[in-house]
Order: C-alpha cells, then sequence, then structure tokens
C-alpha cells in the first residue's frame, strides 16, 4: 500500500498533469529531496509500471494515460470506505437469500474480524426497519424479515449511492441491469398520459426507483403477500392504472405479476397524490419554503443567483426531505467523497458550511461534516451549470456569404460557448457600430488594423485547428487581464503588512487563530465576538485543506468592521484537522465586500493548483517578498 505521503503525491502530481521540480514537491511536502526521489521510487514499484517519469533538468511528471489505464483495468466493485462495505454488504444480503461469510469478507477484500465488526453496526442500523435482523447459521449470513421492509430497505440503498444526483435517471437506472429503467419510465408516462392522470415531477426519480425494484425483487421470486388489509386504501383510478402498467410491463419483460404487487403500486400511487399526505408532504413544504430561502441568501451573500435553476431547487428539496428523515431515524451517513469535495473545491465546500448553517437554524438540528459535503455537491452542480464567469463578447467580422458565415460561427461556438458568445456578425469593420456592443474580443477573416482597445485574433474562414489554438491563447490572455486587474486591487486593499507574520512558531490552530484575531482586533478591524465566531465556525468543520492551508473565518459580516485578510507562515506544519497546514488566510469581510470572496477563491485555486508558486510563498520572510511572489 501507499504511504499517505504517497498518496499526496499521486494527487499533486495528477493534478498538476505537468512537469514539477523535485525541490518544490520537497518544499510542498515539508521533508527531503532525497524523501522525494524514495517515494517516487516507491510508487513505481507499487504500480510495477512507471507511472511517475523522471527527467534531470525538468523534474517529475505523471504518465495520466497509464494512471487511467491501470485504473480501468483494475476497476472492481471492492469498497473504500466502511460505509461503502456496509452499504455493499447490505446490498448483497437483499439480493441474496443466504451469502457466505467467507465469500464476502474476500469479496470486500477484508478479515472477518473487520466483516464482524461491520455487521454488528450493519444490526443496529436495522434497528431502524421494523423486523428486519441479520441471522447467522454455520457459515452463512441471511437477511430475515418482511418482503415490504425489505424493499424499503433496498430504495434506500439505491437513494444513498446516487445522493447528489437523484435527476440523472441514466444514474437511477444503471441500478437495474435485468431491464431498461428508462423504457418503462416511458411506458409509465405513457399510461399516465392515457388515464390523464397528474403526477408530480418531484416524485417521478423516487418513483422509478420504488418501480425497478419491485421488478427487480420479481425477477428474483422475491413476492409480496397478499393482504386484506391493504383493500380499500387505494383509488379505482390508481389500481386501473397499476393493473394496466404491470399487464403490459409484465409481457415486455415476460414477467407474470401477481395481484398483490398491482394492489400495493396503486396504494403508492394514491399515497403520492393526496394532499397533506403523511409527513411525507409536511416536509417537502417545509423542505421548498426553505430551498427558497436558501436562495435568496445566496444570492445575498455570495451575488450567486440560483434562482432560474430548477434542477438545483428540486434537487435540494429532495435532499433536504431526506435529510430530515434521516435526522428523525437518529441515522448518519458517511460520504467517501467529503476530502475530495473540500480539496478541489473550497469555495463550493464553504458555501455548504453557509447552507447548512441556514437549515440548522431553520430546522433546529445539527447538521454533520458528511450532510456538508452532500449539499456541497448540489451547490457544486449548480455552480458548474450557472457558469458565473461571465462570457466574452465576441464579434465576428466575415465578408463571405451566409453559408460559410453560419458555418464558421456554429463551429466557433461548438468549441468556445462556454468561455465566449458571438454577439453578432459583420462584413466590415465599421468603427461606431462596433464601439456600441461592449466587445472583449473581434474575431476576423481578413485584416483588420483598427486602434480600439479589443483584442483582435485573425482566423480562416473555415475555423481550422490553427484557429481554434489562436483562439484558445487569445482567451486565456483576457483571463489574465481581467484575473490580474481585479486580483491587484484585492491584494492590495486586504492583504495588509500590519497582519502579515513569516515563522510563525505556534503550534496549536486555535491558538494561532486567536492570535491573529487579536491583531485585527486590537487595531479595530473587527467587533469583539470576532474570534468566538471564527473559533465556532472552525467546530463546524475544520477549514483546512489537502495542500497544507487554511482558512479561518467568521460566517457573519457584521462582526468585521474593515476588511482584510491576515497571513501567517508557520515555522513548521502544523496538525490541523485532517491535515498539516502551513500557510493560514484568516478572512475578515464586511457586508460590502462579500462579493470579493468569488475572486479570492478563484486566486486561491489558481495558487494551490501550482506548486512551484506554492511552494515559493512557503519560502519568502517578509511582507513585500510575499506579494511579489502573489502579483
Amino acid at each position: 500500500m501507499l504511504t499517505k505521503r504517497q498518496n499526496m503525491i499521486m494527487t499533486i502530481m495528477n493534478n498538476q498533469k505537468d512537469w514539477i521540480v523535485g525541490k518544490d514537491l520537497a518544499k510542498l511536502l515539508n521533508v527531503s529531496d532525497r524523501t522525494i526521489r524514495n517515494d517516487i521510487a516507491a510508487i513505481n514499484e507499487f504500480y510495477a509500471d512507471t507511472m511517475i517519469e523522471s527527467n534531470i533538468r525538468k523534474g517529475y511528471r505523471i504518465q495520466g494515460e497509464k494512471v487511467k489505464r491501470f485504473i480501468e483495468e483494475t476497476k472492481k466493485e471492492i469498497p473504500e470506505t466502511g460505509e461503502e462495505r456496509r452499504w455493499l454488504i447490505l446490498k448483497t444480503l437483499v439480493e441474496h437469500n443466504q451469502v457466505n461469510i467467507y465469500q464476502l469478507a474476500d469479496q470486500m477484500c477484508i478479515s472477518e474480524f473487520s466483516l464482524e465488526n461491520d455487521m454488528n453496526k450493519i444490526r443496529k442500523l436495522l434497528d431502524n426497519y421494523q423486523g428486519l435482523k441479520v441471522i447467522r447459521q454455520s457459515n452463512m449470513l441471511q437477511l430475515s424479515g418482511g418482503e415490504r421492509e425489505k424493499r424499503h430497505l433496498y430504495e434506500e440503498l439505491i437513494s444513498y449511492k446516487i445522493s447528489g444526483n437523484l435527476w440523472n435517471l441514466n444514474k437511477v437506472a444503471e441500478n437495474f441491469m435485468r431491464f431498461d429503467l428508462l423504457k418503462v419510465k416511458e411506458l409509465l408516462k405513457d399510461i399516465f398520459e392515457e388515464f390523464h392522470y397528474q403526477m408530480n415531477e418531484v416524485r417521478i426519480p423516487t418513483l422509478l426507483i420504488h418501480v425497478g425494484v419491485i421488478l427487480e425483487r420479481n425477477f428474483a421470486c422475491h413476492f409480496l403477500k397478499e393482504d386484506e388489509e391493504q383493500q380499500g386504501k387505494y383509488g379505482r383510478e390508481e389500481y386501473e392504472i397499476s393493473r394496466h402498467f404491470f399487464e403490459k410491463i409484465g409481457a415486455r419483460l415476460s414477467l407474470q405479476v401477481r395481484e398483490a404487487e398491482i394492489c400495493d403500486f396503486a396504494i403508492y400511487l394514491e399515497h403520492g397524490k393526496r394532499k397533506g399526505y403523511c409527513e411525507e408532504e409536511q416536509l417537502q413544504g417545509l423542505a421548498s419554503d426553505l430551498v427558497q430561502h436558501i436562495i435568496v441568501e445566496i444570492r445575498e451573500h455570495f451575488d450567486i443567483d440560483f434562482s432560474e435553476d430548477c434542477e438545483f431547487r428540486l434537487g435540494l428539496e429532495v435532499h433536504t426531505v431526506s435529510l430530515l428523515k434521516r435526522h428523525y431515524a437518529n441515522v448518519e451517513i458517511d460520504h467517501t467523497c467529503l476530502e475530495e469535495v473540500k480539496r478541489k473545491y473550497p469555495l463550493i465546500f464553504e458555501m455548504g458550511v453557509w447552507v447548512c448553517k441556514i437549515m440548522e437554524e431553520h430546522l433546529n438540528i445539527i447538521i454533520s461534516e458528511n450532510e456538508i459535503s452532500f449539499i456541497a455537491l448540489h451547490l457544486g452542480s449548480a455552480y458548474e451549470r450557472a457558469n458565473l464567469r461571465r462570457k466574452y463578447r465576441c464579434l465576428l467580422i466575415c465578408p463571405h456569404n451566409q453559408t460559410v458565415k453560419d458555418l464558421c460561427i456554429q463551429k466557433i461556438v461548438n468549441r468556445f460557448q462556454d468561455r465566449m458568445e458571438i454577439v453578432g456578425c459583420m462584413s466590415y469593420f465599421e468603427e461606431s457600430l462596433i464601439r456600441e456592443k461592449n466587445l472583449d474580443l473581434i474575431l476576423t477573416t481578413q485584416p483588420v488594423a483598427h486602434a480600439l482597445d479589443i483584442e483582435t485574433t485573425e482566423i480562416s474562414m473555415f475555423f481550422a485547428h490553427t484557429d481554434e489554438a489562436a483562439v484558445f491563447q487569445t482567451l486565456n490572455r483576457l483571463d489574465q487581464i481581467r484575473y490580474r486587474n481585479n486580483f491587484q486591487f484585492f491584494i492590495l486593499n486586504l492583504i495588509r503588512e500590519e497582519f502579515f507574520t513569516a515563522n510563525m512558531a505556534v503550534e496549536e490552530p486555535e491558538k494561532i487563530i486567536s492570535d491573529m484575531c487579536d491583531k485585527l482586533y486590537a487595531r479595530g478591524y473587527v467587533k469583539e465576538n470576532f474570534k468566538e465566531g471564527v473559533l465556532k465556525r472552525e467546530r463546524l468543520s475544520p477549514t483546512s485543506f489537502f495542500h497544507g492551508f487554511a482558512i479561518p473565518h467568521n460566517m457573519s459580516h457584521q462582526e468585521t468592521i474593515h476588511s482584510a485578510i491576515s497571513t501567517a507562515i508557520l515555522k513548521q506544519p502544523v496538525q490541523w484537522g485532517s491535515y498539516e497546514v502551513r500557510f493560514v488566510l484568516l478572512l475578515a469581510i464586511t457586508e460590502e465586500n462579500r462579493n470579493f470572496l468569488k475572486i479570492f477563491f478563484d486566486w486561491l485555486d489558481d495558487i494551490v493548483s501550482n506548486p512551484e508558486k506554492f511552494a515559493r510563498l512557503l519560502e519568502v520572510q517578509d511582507y513585500q517578498s510575499f506579494v511579489n511572489t502573489l502579483l
């Protein structure tokens, strides 16, 4: 197995995907050059291949294709965490009548002792499912209990697996291999239309999971028993829809569906139709109001507007309902991507922490760090969809016929629609008209010289590969200009010399935070309660990240009088949550300056994704060197 440091090397190099000098890597990890060489050799030995190549002049570079191929060749359903393992064990027990304990341990790649520990936790979890329990007879394990409760467990296992991606029906369908769930959906949709039956769109993913489990269990010959008490609990229309559906799907799949299944699905439809049905409808109403409030607060706090993103709204509503159900059932979940979310998307994770704080206040519950990471996934997906970086406005000058113009525009749009928009196409350069369009970029198929301060790039009418490369370089130049202008203003105004400390010799995160907050308070930048707010935020989830930095802060802008960023470079790495930290940025941002957070996290992402630059930052001894390194 690779050590923690060797895994960090793999992660850093996989993110970089370019040459990294050994000295920079050594500075980042606070080890010697020799240790890095030994670790690289150990990594290549572990993979039995040269996953990381070396060059005397350039340093080290990961061979991405080899790593990708290795992962694909060795990819199996082997869980990496205890939570994943227990999920797979439960799924296996639901799907099979009996499971051999030794074969199960081999499948999980764990010892029998570890498996027994997992089974004890599973038995405790099953207390939430009436009548379900795991029985061991000799070397065999069996899940005993009623079929209805087993199906309920099965549905929740599938929902857990696709958490954060419930609205991707392809992902839902991947859980059912005996039939095409998407075709089942189309059949259901046709039957609903035939009966003029209204189904709430919010319930479609959970409805499909429910139907998928019914069909899967029937294929495996696990049937519901006839229940006289169920009679009369459904409407005539729901019964006819259910009967009609199972007759058609049974014929397609060569599956004989029993009357008990038809009645049970009719009840499911009836419950979903009723207004104010049970706790489910109440929770949905509560979640809907809360998500609307969260969207408003995100716009106010982060200057990010998710109000038009229906997928985000519905996804977060469904997740909020599930979160409340888990809370009431006292069920905790792990999230295998927690550290990945924190490492790669610090802004998104911080937004998740902030949103969960709102949820805690409104719901009067405590939300775990794992739940925060699930919320962050919803926010991250919405963030990507919003394409928050404003697209560059581009004009095309193309003095050719309309067919050539349309073809050229289509090629440009297909390649660069995520970064720029074509706001017009002209045959000639006319300065007065161009001034009106507020352009960032001009693309022209003919040589054009002008005096306007607008980036201009010449391309061919057929937009070949060389043209694509030229436009790509132009957009990168525009990125650098935009970023540099915003960031230099930001740095000079917020990262102040009086709050910069190099070689700080403090070994406790709380003491580091305390010292940095005291300086801000002494100079009148923050209020007296600012420090307590920062420590309270830290207790929610440590603000340390994979690359060795921490960004402690107060979640309330009201405790800040003047915006500033206090900076500390530690003499020795300090254990801060899950990571060793050498670089600390304490944020104190006022309500008026909250929009700077976006610029800050853009800068932070740029710094940590550049190991050479980050390593140089850790070596500076004074404020001026620090600022020069940044700029």
